[in-house]
Order: C-alpha cells, then structure tokens, then sequence
C-alpha cells in the first residue's frame, strides 16, 4: 500500500552524516578509557607497593 493512494502526505527527510567527527570522538572515547585502566591499575601497584 503506498502513502499516496491512502491519500496521506509524504516527507523527505535528508541525513548527513560527518564520519570525520564520528572518528575523531571514538578515537577520542577509546584513549580516555585506556587511560582510564591503565592510570587505575598504575595506581593500584602503586598503592600496594606503599602497603608492602
């Protein structure tokens, strides 16, 4: 069944999409998680080094 024979109206909807942009934030959000972990289990030899 098409829109046009039930008499509705139709809309075109045009997406961009920036794909430079959408890498640049994933390369972005995976370097802070990585440090994230990283700087996390650092810190955590560091502490228990201390403890010892």
């Amino acid at each position: 069944m098409n829109l046009q024979d039930r008499g509705e109206k139709t809309a075109d909807i045009t997406v961009s999409v920036d794909v430079s942009k959408i890498v640049r934030n994933v390369s972005i959000a995976g370097v802070l998680v990585v440090g994230i972990i990283f700087g996390c289990s650092t810190c955590r030899k560091i502490l228990q080094d201390k403890k010892d």
